[in-house]
């Protein structure tokens, strides 16, 4: 079962700790994606953030609030710099059907820092 905690814990190693390797447990391989600049698929997913790592640019992500249900899942979070200011709101949508993410929706709000 996907809890608040899973969500919480996935975010910090996917996203903060770059450990990739967590995406194969909570995101569907056939993973519908809903961003247009990320391609389908986990592996879809997984490319687009291996290369976002590897470029030279500070990323992290701080978790505010995650509203779950039995079909979905809302996260609510920031994307900060390196003296914890906000770059970015961001609220990331999910759909889940067995205990997986299927399918993604995002809205970011870019601040001025």
């Amino acid at each position: 079962m996907i809890t608040k905690q899973t969500i919480r814990q996935f975010y910090e190693e996917f996203f903060n700790q770059r450990n990739l390797s967590v995406a194969d447990d909570l995101i569907a391989e056939d993973y519908c994606q809903h961003n247009p600049g990320v391609e389908q698929g986990r592996v879809g997913l997984i490319k687009a953030f291996k290369t976002k790592f590897d470029s030279d640019e500070y990323f992290y992500l701080e978790v505010d609030r995650i509203v779950l249900d039995e079909e979905y899942a809302a996260v609510f979070l920031r994307s900060v710099n390196e003296q914890k200011e906000t770059k970015a709101h961001v609220v990331d949508l999910y759909r889940i059907s067995d205990n997986q993410f299927v399918e993604h929706w995002d809205y970011f709000d870019r601040m001025s820092v």
